[in-house]
């Protein structure tokens, strides 16, 4: 291994809070973590999508994109296609090796093992769980087959090493295993790479980068000056260069955060409007009136140059039109050149301008005026309240992605995204630890009142406390990795331990209070790590008297088990 690459991972150890990691450990993390990204540029845990032990056939990490949405389990690619009307699918997996020359032998042998576990049969090699794992999460992928858009699933497979790049031969032994994956007939496409020690610092290097795209616009005129807005363009472009350069990622995949300012989620290509759109691009003549039917796209750009036709965005969001880009992605194949679509870009001088865009070009849909203002507000105050808090206590509201992603003094792992916040707050405040996999679900139940306008913010850095913690428990092998598919249960279960089972009261003050307690004794990690340990044998002990010994997972998703856990760990006494 070079220093440029030790000197990398000893960053990333510190940036990840990875003390813990021995060196192969952390490579294959390190590795994860460069090659997830090209399919995924959003926040993402890549320790989780370590595989670890034995018999893990020569996959080290793996990981499955659906929609655009990352996953490293078996129950998060179940909750990812349940209720899905077309998925676009990605598989990647990883193999790692620190030794400074590539083998050919190991591509051979990872493709033979790819064979055994991208079957549909079972696997006759002697598998680590996590590699069983991997093959079920196919299984259900197979399952909903019919789902599948054009060109999925795909399968991405990477041989990560620290010697050179690829020489003639190692190539070709790539293309022979993609012959031997592709003779299953799972996968529309199939690709082995293998990435050498600068192959691996060029994706560390996107890593760290702010999503920027470069396209041609030669069909905009500026708009005149106004007050709180730098500049503002607006034109036509080919739809095809729109969703090309700058809807997917360099894995193919949508960038669905770029969707996380507008005020309405994708309704799914079965929504009438969106069968309207899609029946346009369908007709050969109605398309080339695209951007005459359709309202277009607004973005809004904290950073947007222009010389001649050349165009260069970063740290942008698209505000409105998000139902006109998901159909644009899903019929991209139908984009020949004379259809266009209509784009707006709107460099504001703050964020207060780009809010009042944000909510002005939404009002022409029917989402509530209540959801045009405090919707947003609370989530301003939780963000406001988390950068109150001091080191060691410091964690960060990612509101808006990437926000915290050009700052290099800020730990990634201290950084939460909006549905790990909602996931933390169900499992903690709201008895919700058996659907805490499901934070979409649990935003639209009216009954919890996650990010009611009236709710303290401390209650969501309280909860967010409690999923670092257990987070760092996991991350770092205090416990042992299999029961993470138990994690919000056992922060259910540490909230209730600190608190003797009180309840988040509904006034803000005495809300205030409860959580201003549970917050001292959350942020002694020995205190928090004796009572996890205490409690895990519980844990398993149920799991074991469970008939037919169901997988954790399944369990834990259950309303009637995680009420016997609770019940079973109440009274707990630390050692």
């Amino acid at each position: 291994m070079n220093e440029i690459i030790e000197e990398l991972l000893a960053t990333f150890r510190t940036e990840r809070e990875l003390p813990y990691l021995n060196g192969a450990e952390l490579f294959e993390a390190f590795a994860a973590h460069c090659v997830l990204h090209q399919f995924h540029e959003e926040r993402f845990a890549p320790d989780s999508h370590r595989t670890g032990g034995g018999n893990d056939l020569g996959v080290d990490a793996w990981g499955v994109v659906v929609n655009g949405e990352l996953y490293h389990d078996l129950d998060g690619v179940k909750n990812a296609v349940e209720g899905l009307r077309e998925m676009n699918v990605v598989v990647v997996v990883v193999q790692a090796k620190t030794s400074a020359s590539a083998e050919g032998k190991v591509v051979s042998d990872l493709a033979d093992n790819l064979r055994q576990i991208c079957s549909r049969g079972a696997i006759s090699y002697t598998a680590s769980p996590e590699i069983v794992e991997l093959h079920e999460a196919l299984q259900v992928l197979y399952d909903h087959h019919h789902l599948n858009t054009v060109g999925s699933p795909r399968l991405e497979v990477r041989y990560v090493h620290c010697g050179p790049e690829a020489n003639e031969d190692l190539a070709a032994k790539c293309r022979s295993a993609e012959r031997t994956v592709e003779a299953l007939q799972r996968f529309e496409s199939v690709r082995f790479e293998a990435v050498g020690s600068r192959g691996l610092q060029r994706l560390y290097k996107l890593t760290n980068r702010k999503v920027k795209v470069a396209f041609k616009w030669p069909m905009k005129s500026p708009m005149p000056p106004m007050e709180g807005i730098r500049q503002a363009w607006m034109g036509t472009l080919p739809a095809g260069e729109f969703v090309e350069n700058l809807l997917v990622d360099e894995g193919g995949s949508i960038r669905k955060f770029l969707f996380e300012d507008n005020l309405r989620e994708f309704l799914g290509q079965s929504n009438e409007v969106n069968e309207g759109i899609a029946e346009t691009l369908s007709d050969e003549v109605q398309r080339r009136r695209f951007a005459v039917l359709n309202n277009g796209m607004t973005v809004i750009a904290r950073s947007f140059d222009t010389s001649g036709h050349e165009c260069h965005m970063s740290d942008f969001q698209i505000v409105n039109g998000c139902q006109t880009g998901h159909v644009l992605f899903e019929h991209r194949g139908r984009l020949t050149d004379d259809v266009h679509v209509k784009l707006t870009v709107i460099e504001p001088e703050d964020e207060g301008i780009a809010g009042a865009i944000t909510v002005a070009t939404n009002r022409q849909t029917l989402i509530a005026k209540e959801g045009l203002s405090v919707g947003q507000q609370i989530h301003k105050d939780i963000e406001e309240y988390f950068q109150t808090s001091k080191p060691p206590r410091h964690l960060y509201y990612e509101r808006r992605s990437g926000q915290y992603d050009a700052d290099r003094a800020i730990t990634r792992t201290r950084v939460l995204k909006q549905s790990h916040l909602t996931q933390s707050y169900a499992a903690v405040f709201c008895g919700r630890a058996h659907e805490a996999t499901r934070p979409a679900q649990l935003v639209k139940d009216p009954k919890l009142r996650i990010y009611h306008p009236e709710s303290p913010p401390i209650a969501y850095y309280t909860a967010a406390s409690i999923w670092y913690q257990v987070d760092w428990l996991l991350r770092n092998h205090r416990i042992d990795r299999r029961w993470k598919p138990a994690r919000f249960l056992l922060m259910a279960a540490v909230a209730q331990q600190l608190t003797e089972g009180a309840k988040l009261p509904r006034s803000p003050r005495r809300a205030r209070a409860l959580c201003d307690g549970l917050l001292e004794r959350v942020w002694d990690r020995d205190v928090v790590e004796r009572l996890v340990c205490a409690m895990v044998p519980h844990l398993e002990h149920l799991w074991s008297s469970e008939s037919g010994r169901q997988r954790l997972g399944d369990l834990v998703r259950t309303k009637g088990f995680c009420e016997k856990f609770l019940r079973s760990v109440t009274g707990v006494v630390l050692e």
